[in-house]
């Protein structure tokens, strides 16, 4: 595996200076055209439009909040919190609960969320404490129950899928490592796990994922100032320096798909390292050019 990637001084923003704790899963919604990016820690949700205007609003759930997963109409959402998986709408402002496969396992948090090419939903679950592999990977299909697909992680960040469908990524965190499986659209299950890409200690540890329209894998580096593109076959191509130190999540939006958005955290960071990176916590908007492939929506049923 090539450590020699070529790194990139970015063309980069800042999109919003929310001073986040822990901002997470930032998402373009499909339908709206708005983004959509979560504080975990404060059960925030921010919506972005169009002229960078920012909206936030509390969500009425026990924190950690974990996911943001497009729904079927504008402003639908569906978001995780410590007590399972609901229909948000923006419009309305109001919550119904749709699963919570976790259901009577203490001390476990829902982590990332996205939904595959032919519209099951893929969460995944972290032990809260960040001790032991409690966690898991669950997919959820349209009219069926929740379905264990794989489990012994200690915190479950990702998914992605390659622009066919046909590859689920995955972040091992505490392992740092990028996993990889093979999907097929009649087969819930995962086949042929394996080893996509490993992180050195000072490249910190692989946090969300996203997947460009050619295949590029993106991962954001928590504690490690960067953002890195993999290509398919799982080689550093392209490494893009950010400010902060605690990049948590990637996703592509704006007009075209051509906007590569990054969220950032503070959360337990020092004194001396709030110096050194006073925009922790921010949405970071990024010229890569790249573009990406725009999120499947999930009706919830």
């Amino acid at each position: 595996m090539t450590r020699g990637p070529i790194s990139s001084r970015p063309t980069f923003w800042v999109a919003a200076q929310t001073g986040d704790a822990l901002g997470e899963a930032p998402l373009w919604h499909p339908v709206d055209g708005h983004l959509y990016w979560l504080d975990l820690a404060l059960a925030h949700l921010h919506r972005m439009d169009g002229e960078g205007r920012v909206k936030t609003r509390r969500i009425d759930r026990p924190p950690p909040l974990g996911a943001i997963v497009a729904g079927d109409g504008p402003g639908r959402l569906v978001l995780s919190a410590s007590d399972g998986l609901w229909l948000y709408d923006w419009e309305r402002d109001d919550m119904e609960p749709l699963c919570h496969p976790e259901v009577g396992r203490g001390g476990i948090g829902y982590n990332d969320a996205k939904v595959d090419r032919w519209g099951r939903l893929w969460i995944g679950t972290s032990d809260l404490a960040e001790t032991d592999p409690r966690g898991a990977l669950w997919c959820w299909a349209p009219g069926s129950p929740p379905v264990l697909a794989d489990s012994g992680f200690t915190v479950v960040n990702g998914p992605a899928f390659s622009p066919d469908g046909d590859v689920l990524y995955l972040s091992d965190s505490v392992g740092r490592r990028i996993l990889a499986y093979d999907l097929a659209p009649d087969v819930v299950g995962l086949r042929n796990r394996r080893v996509f890409a490993e992180m050195a200690i000072d490249e910190g540890y692989p946090d969300g994922l996203t997947v460009d329209a050619d295949g590029g894998v993106w991962v954001a580096h928590w504690d490690g100032w960067r953002v890195t593109r993999f290509s398919s076959d799982g080689e550093r191509v392209l490494v893009m320096p950010l400010p902060v130190p605690r990049l948590t999540s990637v996703a592509f939006g704006g007009r075209g798909q051509a906007v590569l958005f990054a969220t950032s955290a503070r959360l337990e960071l020092t004194a001396p390292l709030l110096e050194a990176a006073p925009l922790s916590g921010s949405l970071f908007a990024v010229q890569t050019g790249f573009v990406g492939i725009a999120e499947q929506t999930f009706r919830g049923r």
